[in-house]
């Protein structure tokens, strides 16, 4: 059946006739819709598939056999352009109402402008049955993938993955396995890693055979391993890929571990044997052994195996081995069998230890151990030894040994004890301390016994007794428990060391070490010592207290008059009178020299302490013996009182010191209170002292020069120089408050030394081409003339000042001579001797006798300023000066009048013949450069 209005003509040469005819003859269904969506034709298998006749048919539209076809298809037919095709899938309904699935093919046709659409329907009932199948194959064969116990992958020649299962992707971290087919490794591991099995997939391709390989991975913090095959797979005779799968072996590998571990630590115990192990039978034939030293048997492990004790060891070492079988046979076990061997290297002993082991196959058989014991040998022989010396030495020693059991009853005493408590072995033995130690050293003795059972603790302590000859004896008692396995005391060891002459030379070096051994009473150690104590108690008890510091005034002329020997007697004598002022309880110490110190607690006032430093002073009044004659001293005292005045102990003695020090320059033989002010001024004194030892170093010191001029004609015969200190701070200091200064910090023999060296410097420039020669007059004091070499040193400063002794005056004072000691008169007349004046300084305000003007090298008297000051105005001090110029004249000795200020001064001096004077009414004290330019002869100003 063809169209109505298609045109049937001949088409590219070929008749449309045999075209229709063709598509007739067309064993598929054909169809042709035109823009109405009705078929125009249909052949004849159309009919024949759909059961309707070709007229129901070109009544008919594709909707009319197919009620789902889209709309979609409809509007694609009418915008499709002409010659496309399409291909959809449906299922046509028959007219007996069944379906039939079909594939739809066809094109988009314009003929004459009209719209046609031609199509092909293609029964695919036998193609879907043939899919069906084939997606149940992949079911099962996906069902049967994920369901492997393991890993399981397929790749093809690429390498690239065909399939995997879910094993696979929850091993990679993923959920699906969709995420890894059609993918290489190269997309989901490190390149490497993908390399490594890409070339492991080509090997297995290759050669055609298997692949098997264990790895190792660290997997979220945890070791794994994995067991992996791999294996070609074939179509047609051809590897067209692989297969490969992996499985989880941790589980199984660290059983294995263990298990290596185990045999290893087993290998380990064997070898840790160190001499022999090995295996028995009942026969004593060696069936396993295990040897590391070879000197034991002097065999090898394969000559050792099959024979029996009896060929290897000694007649005596094989009977003793046998014994052990016997005994383990019998006990399971068998311990503590010695073998002896005796080597080149000397004797071997072996303790050999059996153990019965499980029956196999019905042979017995012993597992044996020898423990090389040589040393322990040599250490029980040694102990042996040793216990028979220490018995030895315990039984001669010389110190107290016993043993005390938890009753304290004695079980054991050494002779040295035996001989101290004057008992035999067999009475001593069993009896209790009491018994052994009588009186107060048996009560503590039973009580230091108990408290070591007791507290399980060693101890020591000291325990005097009485002798058999009724002599004290002391002992240092060391107690050392002694406990058994369970750690009780069972016994107790003492040893007793006799420390009697021990404790003897103790107390004699504590009282070296505390006390003074020339009046016996406490040193300053120990007085500092009490005095911490005293204030403790006092501020406890809220207690005032006193400390006094007394010193002998004058003692060096003691010792310098009358020797040594007496005035160590004269201290010892003051010691005791000291010790009758006092309270039991009061400590009188000798701090050293004759200096002591009292300390004074419980007191209530300051009266109470007047009335001791009264009695103290008053003691002093009574005559001394010293090596048969009597002599009077006299003593100074400073009192320093707690709290009110500190309360440190350093500050209590520096203050009773200071006090002490304040009565001596109040008149000496007297006693003082120690007060603000004087710590004022002792730190006054201090700074001062600090300040003058850097002084000559900063150059501070100078000297200036006062002329000494001859009152008749006015010429100037020489002068004095006088030290001035310019402190950068405290301006010009006198010399009446540095010089004591430098004298007791034993710093005026620098200084000194320092004078006297520009003084003569001074004197070389002034005398200078002078006819008349004039002399320089430096004062010396005491101190100085006590430096070892002083005279040598006088020497040597002449010579580098090219000064010469003539024109040198050294002026000394009157306390100097009154000491009367050679060294000083030695030194005054070597002084003499070189051509150098003495004269006596302030003349008349010390202890001035004629005895020593006569006696000494004396060649000037310098009368004192506080003379010549009132000598117009004072008949007394007029008469006194009188009498100086008259001894003067009648020894031969120059008078030098100081502090001449007024004319009516020098004319009364004029007038009673003294020729020499020194003051302002001349000139005052000048520089050196002033004294250098200075008039040959001066007027009164």
């Amino acid at each position: 059946m063809q169209p109505t209005d298609t045109d049937t003509s001949a088409h590219g040469g070929i008749d449309g006739a045999v075209i229709w005819a063709a598509i007739e003859a067309f064993p598929y269904p054909i169809q042709i819709v035109d823009e109405a969506h009705r078929f125009i034709y249909a052949n004849v298998a159309t009919v024949q598939a759909l059961g309707y006749s070709h007229d129901e048919l070109l009544q008919m539209g594709p909707a009319d056999i197919d009620k789902d076809i889209l709309q979609d298809f409809w509007q694609y037919f009418h915008s499709a352009t002409p010659g496309t095709v399409f291909g959809i899938d449906a299922h046509h309904v028959r007219k007996d109402g069944r379906q039939m699935p079909v594939r739809v093919s066809g094109a988009i046709i314009v003929v004459n402008g009209k719209r046609y659409g031609m199509a092909m329907a293609e029964d695919a009932s036998d193609k879907i049955s043939l899919r069906t199948q084939l997606e149940l194959r992949e079911i099962y064969q996906r069902t049967l993938l994920n369901n492997f116990p393991f890993v399981v992958w397929l790749k093809n020649r690429d390498s690239r993955l065909t399939a995997v299962n879910q094993q696979y992707a929850h091993f990679m971290g993923k959920t699906s396995t969709a995420d890894f087919e059609g993918k290489t490794d190269f997309d989901f591991l490190p390149s490497d890693e993908a390399a490594r099995y890409r070339e492991e997939d080509l090997r297995v391709m290759q050669t055609g055979e298997h692949f098997y390989k264990e790895e190792h991975y660290v997997k979220d913090g945890k070791e794994v391993w994995m067991e992996s095959w791999k294996a070609p797979i074939r179509f047609e005779d051809q590897v067209v890929g692989t297969l490969g799968y992996s499985h989880d072996v941790t589980e199984r590998k660290e059983i294995e571990n263990k298990l290596q571990k185990s045999l290893a630590l087993l290998e380990g115990v064997i070898n840790a044997f160190p001499d022999f192990l090995y295996e028995m039978d009942e026969s004593g034939r060696f069936v396993n052994a295990w040897m590391h030293n070879a000197e034991l048997l002097k065999q090898t492990r394969e000559v050792v195996l099959g024979q029996s004790v009896g060929d290897i060891f000694s007649p005596e070492n094989a009977r003793t081995a046998m014994s052990a079988i016997e005994e383990a046979k019998l006990q399971g076990t068998s311990f503590g069998k010695v073998l002896r061997f005796d080597s080149s290297k000397g004797t071997r002993w072996f303790e050999l230890s059996l153990a019965r082991l499980p029956l196999r196959e019905g042979a017995q058989h012993y597992i044996a151990v020898s423990r090389n014991v040589t040393q322990h040998m040599h250490m029980q022989a040694t102990l042996e030894r040793q216990e028979h010396e220490f018995r030895t030495l315990v039984e001669n020693s010389p110190d107290s040994v016993a043993r005390f059991d938890a009753a304290l009853c004695c079980r054991y005493a050494n002779p040295s004890l035996l001989r101290t408590i004057g008992a035999s072995e067999t009475i001593l033995r069993g009896l209790s301390v009491r018994q052994l130690f009588r009186g107060e050293a048996g009560a503590l003795m039973e009580q230091q016994l108990q408290q070591a059972v007791g507290q399980g603790q060693p101890m020591e302590f000291e325990l005097t007794s009485v002798g058999p000859q009724q002599e004290t004896r002391v002992a240092l008692i060391s107690l050392t428990p002694e406990f058994d396995a369970s750690g009780q005391v069972v016994s107790v060891l003492m040893v007793g060391r006799d420390i009697s002459e021990l404790r003897a030379y103790q107390d004699k070096i504590h009282q070296m070490a505390f006390y003074d051994a020339l009046t016996g009473q406490p040193n300053r150690v120990l007085f500092n010592d009490r005095l911490q104590q005293m204030l403790v108690d006092s501020a406890y008890h809220g207690q005032s207290a006193g400390v006094m510091m007394v010193d002998l005034d004058r003692f060096k002329h003691v010792n310098d008059t009358m020797g040594h020997a007496a005035g160590d007697a004269l201290l010892a004598q003051v010691a005791q009178r000291l010790n009758q002022c006092v309270r039991s309880y009061d400590t009188v110490a000798r701090m050293g020299g004759d200096e002591f110190g009292i300390l004074l607690p419980r007191i209530r006032t300051g009266e109470h302490l007047a009335r001791v430093a009264s009695k103290v002073l008053a003691s002093f009044a009574q005559p001394f013996w010293l090596v048969g004659k009597e002599f009077f001293a006299t003593g100074s005292v400073g009192i320093a009182v707690y709290p009110q005045d500190s309360g440190t102990p350093e500050e209590l003695v520096r203050f009773a010191d200071s006090a002490m020090y304040h009565a001596k320059r109040a008149g000496r033989n007297g006693f003082s209170f120690y007060s603000k002010d004087m710590t004022d001024s002792a730190q006054q004194r201090l700074s001062l002292e600090l300040d003058l030892r850097r002084a000559l170093e900063r150059k501070e010191l100078s000297l200036h020069y006062q002329p000494k001029v001859e009152l008749s004609s006015g010429r100037v015969v020489g002068c004095e120089a006088l030290l001035r200190w310019k402190h950068p701070v405290r301006g010009m200091v006198s010399p009446l408050e540095f010089i004591p200064v430098a004298e007791d910090a034993g710093l005026i023999n620098d200084i000194g030394m320092w004078v006297l060296r520009e003084a003569c410097k001074t004197a070389s420039l002034w005398n200078a081409g002078q006819e008349c020669p004039r002399q320089m007059a430096v004062n010396l004091s005491a101190r100085q003339l006590q430096q070892p070499n002083w005279l040598e040193q006088v020497v040597q400063i002449l010579q580098e000042t090219h000064c010469r002794p003539e024109w040198l005056e050294c002026e000394i004072t009157e306390s100097l001579l009154l000491d009367e000691d050679s060294r000083n008169i030695h030194i005054l007349q070597s002084l003499r001797a070189m051509g150098i004046s003495i004269a006596i300084d302030d003349f008349g305000t010390g202890y001035s006798a004629l005895g020593y003007l006569s006696r000494f090298p004396i060649d000037t008297l310098k009368i004192d300023r506080s003379f010549i000051q009132s000598v117009t105005t004072d008949r007394y001090r007029a008469e006194l000066v009188r009498s100086i110029l008259s001894i003067a004249r009648c020894l031969q000795q120059e008078v030098v009048a100081e502090g001449v200020e007024t004319a009516e001064q020098a004319n009364y001096l004029l007038a009673q013949g003294c020729q020499l004077v020194q003051g302002y009414l001349f000139s005052k004290p000048l520089p050196a450069a002033d004294l250098l330019a200075l008039p040959l002869r001066l007027q009164p100003l």
